[in-house]
């Protein structure tokens, strides 16, 4: 069976005080932000739905990053950009995800350059604004999804992902593309789904991802989870 990437995103707040009472306690590895308020309430909804198969749904002992090995062969990312929050559950392969905003950006191809992926810097260089914007949020939200995936020291990760530069293709507005020849163990999947939101999932495959809104006031409101569609409802919304 293929891989799949469930993606479940909000609207939520800035991250509350570290002082304020944690709603997943539990899983001790994610960081303290995403464990208390709005964010804590959105993590333990999104666990709530897995804890059938997973009983013992948690993230200790995870190191370095935000991607946490789960139970019963599930992982877990986190991500967010502004006031969105998105949180990813990997069933059967790990996920990094990372998100950013279409925006311009200054020096953008100095950025990538300092990833040592000089020759993508080189092509951005020859973009009008609006493209070499869109490239930067393709090969930005890559990085850091692979920096997530991986968990390494920045510099290693850095170093790996310029080593396959050369398998990123750009269309005329920006819109990049990882093309992959052979088998690297290594995907990029760009996802759209989220209003003037750039996700990139990244796995060692290519997964079924499947993307829903939490409504706001299951977060603030601690709605039941019946009102929001369940992990097989995704199977249906697959991209």
């Amino acid at each position: 069976m293929r891989p799949s990437v469930d993606i479940w995103w909000t609207l939520g707040s800035p991250a509350e005080p570290t002082s304020a009472a944690p709603r997943v306690g539990h899983m001790t590895a994610v960081p303290p932000e995403w464990r208390r308020g709005v964010r804590g309430r959105f993590l333990h909804h999104v666990a709530g739905l897995y804890r059938q198969t997973a009983p013992s749904w948690n993230a200790r002992g995870a190191s370095r990053g935000w991607r946490f090995n789960l139970s019963a062969g599930q992982h877990l990312s986190l991500t967010d950009s502004g006031s969105c929050l998105i949180v990813a559950v990997g069933r059967g392969a790990p996920v990094g995800i990372d998100a950013e905003r279409l925006r311009p950006v200054d020096d953008a191809a100095a950025t990538i350059a300092r990833l040592g992926a000089d020759r993508l810097a080189a092509i951005m260089r020859r973009m009008a604004p609006a493209a070499r914007n869109r490239a930067f949020a393709h090969l930005w939200t890559a990085f850091e999804a692979f920096l997530k995936l991986e968990r390494l020291p920045w510099d290693i990760a850095a170093a790996r992902f310029a080593a396959v530069q050369d398998q990123w293709r750009f269309s005329a507005d920006g819109t990049a593309n990882f093309s992959v020849e052979a088998p690297m163990g290594l995907v990029f999947q760009p996802i759209w789904a989220i209003p003037g939101i750039l996700l990139t999932v990244a796995s060692p495959v290519c997964c079924n991802v499947g993307v829903e809104k939490w409504p706001r006031a299951a977060v603030a409101g601690g709605m039941d989870k019946s009102g929001v569609a369940g992990a097989a409802e995704l199977d249906r919304t697959r991209k």
